[in-house]
């Protein structure tokens, strides 16, 4: 077991290039990390890392062997990750990060019902509107419409998103309604930043594409909402955030005739924690929370 410890702190502190970001992702103070270095580099017979103030850097044999030590630990956490693992006995810590419109609308209950289910994890939830890089960013888990694809890491699919454009009955009073996507352009359009500045749909096998020049952008899909509440004008929105306002008449489904190509909410994972039980189990619980957003 001291041994598997060790091997954790030299891929971490690699990963890292320092201690203490490596006791950070470990959950123990840097000393330990430290320790559990010295002693593995003493079973070998040779240096892992120079150190200097500034930097901890792999030395060759360092360098060369983080890939085989990475690898040897991913098959260990495979083949401990069983179902026999009770939820109470598992330990770690997970920084995940999430947009903010789904957490807020669709994943609260998600994380406190894990919370429940496992007390020994410490969850870190960063509410993030913007792309990351899980790995270069250091988180175990991030959740998004990914458009990006960052080496290192295994994506999986939660669930689809579907995208409606919708006015408030007050803007359509005052403005009309569009016929066709063409027309949009002569409307306030307002986009998704920096994802949507053109907007795309179907119908009966014809694509069509429009560029836009929106009066408002935002990276946040709340900003959106709101501004389409107030009558400001179209917006491209989920139907997670915009399903309410249109069940009571606040907002319109606008072009109903015609589709945006449905995307993806997609977990981006580190490799190196693509089998950590905590993780997986977190995983499973999302996916439960968000298996109905398209019915």
């Amino acid at each position: 077991m001291d041994k598997i410890l060790s091997l954790r702190a030299y891929v971490a502190t690699a990963r890292n290039g320092s201690f203490s970001a490596a006791a950070r992702e470990l959950n123990v103070v840097p000393s330990v990390v430290t320790k559990r270095i010295n002693e593995l580099e003493a079973t070998i017979g040779a240096s892992l890392f120079e150190r200097t103030t500034r930097a901890v850097t792999p030395t060759s044999l360092g360098a060369s062997r983080v890939e085989q030590a990475t690898q040897l630990l991913r098959k260990l956490d495979e083949l401990i990750s069983g179902p026999s693992a009770r939820p109470e006995d598992v330990e770690g810590h997970l920084r995940v990060k999430v947009p903010t419109a789904l957490a807020t609308t669709r994943l609260r209950p998600a994380f406190a019902r894990f919370q429940s289910m496992f007390p020994k994890v410490n969850l870190e939830i960063a509410l993030l509107d913007r792309q990351i890089s899980p790995v270069e960013d250091g988180y175990d888990l991030a959740i998004g419409v990914v458009l990006l694809h960052p080496g290192g890491v295994v994506e999986e699919v939660l669930c689809p998103i579907h995208l409606l454009v919708c006015a408030s009955p007050d803007y359509i009073a005052r403005n009309g309604v569009p016929a066709h996507p063409r027309e949009l352009p002569d409307y306030d359009c307002m986009t998704f930043f920096p994802a949507h500045a053109e907007w795309r749909f179907e119908k009966n096998g014809a694509s069509v594409r429009v560029a836009l020049r929106p009066r408002f952008t935002s990276n946040d899909w709340f900003l959106l909402l709101t501004a389409a509440l107030q009558g400001n004008g179209l917006t491209l929105l989920p139907d997670y955030v915009a399903g309410d306002a249109l069940k009571t008449g606040k907002l319109v489904h606008v072009l109903p005739d015609w589709t945006v190509p449905p995307g993806e909410i997609r977990a981006v994972i580190p490799e190196y924690r693509a089998a950590d039980v905590a993780l997986r189990s977190l995983l499973n619980i999302l996916k439960g929370e968000l298996a109905d957003i398209d019915r």
